[in-house]
């Protein structure tokens, strides 16, 4: 029965030796995984305000290229406009330099 009882008591001496042991890994492990939650966490966020940056960036780069593509457009209108305005004075440029002896003649008279 002495025996007994001592193995017990060693038992018992081991078994709270072992549960301090488990506690202590348990709560380092903890810490770790606190630790890595945080970083990923903070590392989440950082990727969110990456991707929303962007995300603005490339609307901001699709506005400018429509508003530019616009512009060219009218740009390019207002020039072939222009063109067709060059074209029709050269025609009318020979007329009219023609019929200036003729309108000076008849102001004269």
């Amino acid at each position: 029965k002495q025996w007994y009882q001592r193995r017990v008591a060693i038992t018992a001496g081991e078994r709270a030796e072992t549960q301090k042991i488990y506690e202590t890994e348990m709560n380092r492990l903890d810490n770790i995984k606190s630790k890595c939650n945080f970083q990923k966490k903070t590392w989440e966020n950082k990727v969110q305000k990456g991707r929303e940056a962007l995300l603005k960036n490339e609307a901001n780069c699709i506005n400018t290229r429509l508003s530019c593509r616009k512009e060219l457009f009218e740009k390019d209108l207002l020039l072939k406009r222009l063109v067709i305005d060059t074209k029709r004075c050269e025609k009318n440029i020979p007329e009219l330099t023609a019929s200036l002896p003729l309108l000076e003649k008849m102001i004269k008279e």
